[in-house]
């Protein structure tokens, strides 16, 4: 491995095990918060499961927190990766359904923040994709 495919290796495990982190604590986060807040607390900070009946929009709390220790163990069990990049499809699914029922509803929830969370998710899918391909070809 060359100098310089080696720091790219090292910049590619650092923005995956980065975007892995921070990710995973948004969502983490927004998961115990649909799982366990009421629907007021869900209301005052815009969630859009209030839009849902409440046990859908706790399970999708639940979902979320699965597939954050989806992410997180494929984060650290590379081969693993294709756990990753399958968790990072399940979260843009939800957040699409997020940014439709938001803009549906207009209860004045930010569209930037989920056109964010897609992209970074996507970049994420990414980087576990491609983790997933070399992994494959040594083997």
């Amino acid at each position: 491995m060359t100098g310089l495919t080696s720091a790219l290796a090292g910049l590619r495990l650092a923005l995956l095990g980065g975007l892995t982190l921070l990710l995973g604590a948004f969502h983490g986060f927004v998961g115990w918060h649909k799982l366990f807040s009421s629907r007021e607390e869900l209301m005052l900070h815009k969630a859009w499961t209030v839009h849902i009946p409440d046990v859908v929009g706790r399970a999708v709390g639940m979902a979320e927190i699965v597939l954050t220790a989806a992410l997180l163990v494929a984060l650290v069990r590379p081969s693993l990766a294709r756990l990753g990049l399958w968790s990072c499809g399940a979260f843009i699914a939800l957040e699409i359904v997020s940014t439709i029922t938001h803009q549906v509803s207009r209860d004045g929830a930010p569209l930037a923040q989920n056109l964010l969370s897609i992209a970074l998710t996507g970049a994420l899918a990414w980087l576990f994709a491609t983790r997933d391909r070399r992994q494959i070809r040594s083997a």
